[in-house]
């Protein structure tokens, strides 16, 4: 029998600009910048674990604000 991980979730507020995607991660003051719109997650999730040695499966993202 398998359980799901159990980890640690971020929001993050992500802005469009002309060359990618700004990634703020308000809760450790972190900024990461993504080529497309479907790495962000991916992005951020890395920076996180860099920033603060979380395992990134134990990782969850959630986007609270998305300006164009």
């Amino acid at each position: 029998m398998t359980f799901p991980k159990v980890g640690q979730c971020f929001d993050v507020e992500i802005t469009r600009e002309t060359d990618g995607w700004l990634i703020r991660i308000p809760e450790i003051a972190a900024m990461a910048r993504a080529s497309r719109r479907a790495t962000v997650d991916q992005v951020a999730r890395e920076c996180i674990a860099a920033r603060t040695g979380i395992p990134m499966g134990y990782i969850i993202v959630y986007v609270t604000k998305e300006t164009c």
